[in-house]
Parts: structure tokens; C-alpha cells; sequence
């Protein structure tokens, strides 16, 4: 690698604590839903 070149720089921060298991529970309700408004538009 030369002198000349940059490294590249990565942005990071700290995870919030409790936001994976928040995430998955909405993400389940939403497919839920859209399963639901599915259902009845098939029905």
C-alpha cells in the first residue's frame, strides 16, 4: 500500500440494548398483517 493512499474510514456505534428482540416483534406483526390483508383480498 503506498504512502499516498487513504485507509478507509468506517463509521460504527454501539447497539441499543433490547432493539433485535423490538425488531423482530414488529417485523412479525407487520408480516402478519400483510398476510392477513392477503388472505382476505385471495378470499
Amino acid at each position: 500500500m503506498d504512502k499516498d493512499e487513504k485507509e478507509l474510514m468506517e463509521l460504527k456505534h454501539e447497539a441499543v440494548p433490547g432493539y433485535r428482540p423490538v425488531f423482530n416483534v414488529v417485523f412479525l406483526l407487520a408480516v402478519v398483517y400483510l398476510g392477513l390483508i392477503l388472505w382476505k383480498t385471495i378470499r
